[in-house]
């Protein structure tokens, strides 16, 4: 049964696309169990995270492409010598930029992390609670974080308001924001994970959120009262200058592979770098004197990141880069302008001060 279901999940996604979406129209009407729909969901990632590399062996063995077909070697996931970018099935363009040690980042299974709203729960008491439900949990980074069994994801915690599930690279990059000053404008909120997490990390943060996206805002509104958060939402462009604005940029997301692997498969990157200056641009003119601007984006490609700032930098010559300051120095990696948090999915992040 469980391969049945993981065909028709495969085979949806050939024929419309979008990974998670025929996850979701499939999964919750299938008879399964919990544990069960974790299996179809490790088959259904393993297929489009390899897809190049499955695709590979059978034009090579003369197999039709199909979905029954892709589930038969991700099961058995035979071992074959192939070129660099089908190995580890990325664009051509992606496999240009993409360093070796972030291969296993983005091709690994992500772990389940828990953001804990610090302001109603202490951590050792979200794991205990958790450990209460049959459900394995330990602590990780930064102190709002719990790693723990994908059972977590349906716990009270998250019920009750007390967690929600986000990344921990997500998590160090709300704490590094919310250290800079008392007041944060949270720029590209959308439904407000940052937010979420800069206040777990930080109960007295002035917080407040914008994002163009207004069903996203309203999202931001009902998680914030079940988090007990007060957010100042500006549903038209903010006005007035903040010490700290957060640009978490929409980007093309190839830094959560892991999670997503459709993002493996991009090539159009310059159409993101061009959004995002636009975004920055704009953003800009709400940094107050001696103020700080955030720029994070879920990626690694230089188009969004390093040549992105310096490109701005030439433009915006009143903005200093500065040094990232952080605690957990395994997870970070320096880059130009700024450095990229590794502790699960990858992001760069530039924080530049004005003169």
């Amino acid at each position: 049964m469980i391969e049945k279901i993981a065909v028709r999940v495969i085979r949806k996604w050939m024929r419309k696309g979008n990974m998670a979406r025929a996850m979701r129209d499939i999964l919750p009407r299938s008879s399964l169990s919990f544990e069960e729909r974790e299996q179809v969901a490790r088959i259904v990632h393993d297929v489009v995270r390899y897809k190049l590399y499955y695709d590979y062996i059978m034009e090579k063995r003369g197999m039709k492409k199909n979905a029954e077909n892709y589930v038969k070697l991700s099961l058995k996931k035979p071992k074959v010598n192939t070129p660099y970018h089908i190995r580890n099935s990325l664009s051509l363009k992606l496999a240009e930029v993409t360093p070796r040690e972030f291969i296993d980042i983005i091709n690994r299974e992500p772990d389940t992390v828990l953001c804990v709203n610090l302001a109603k729960i202490d951590r050792d008491k979200a794991i205990e609670e958790l450990e209460r439900d049959g459900i394995d949990a330990e602590e990780f980074i930064p102190e709002s974080a719990i790693k723990a069994d994908s059972k977590a994801r349906y716990s009270s915690l998250i019920k009750n308001g007390l967690a929600i599930v986000q990344d921990s690279s997500s998590q160090i990059i709300a704490k590094l924001a919310s250290s800079l000053g008392e007041e944060v404008l949270d720029y590209c909120a959308g439904s407000g994970g940052k937010s979420l997490a800069m206040h777990a990390l930080n109960s007295n943060l002035k917080i407040h959120a914008y994002d163009i996206n207004e069903r996203k805002l309203k999202s931001l509104e009902n998680r914030a009262k079940k988090w007990e958060m007060n957010v100042y939402i500006f549903y038209d462009k903010p006005s007035g200058e903040f010490p700290v604005v957060l640009v978490d940029a929409p980007c093309s997301g190839v830094g959560a592979a892991a999670r997503n692997p459709e993002a493996k498969y991009q090539e159009d990157f310059e159409k993101f770098a061009k959004m995002q200056m636009e975004i920055l641009n704009e953003a800009k003119e709400n940094v107050k004197s001696h103020g700080y601007l955030v720029y994070v984006v879920c990626s690694y490609t230089p188009w969004e990141t390093e040549n992105l700032i310096e490109e701005f930098l030439n433009k915006a010559p009143y903005f200093v880069p500065q040094e990232i300051k952080c605690e957990y120095e395994r997870y970070i990696k320096k880059g130009n302008y700024g450095a990229y948090i590794l502790a699960g999915d990858i992001f760069y992040v530039s924080v530049l001060r004005r003169e």
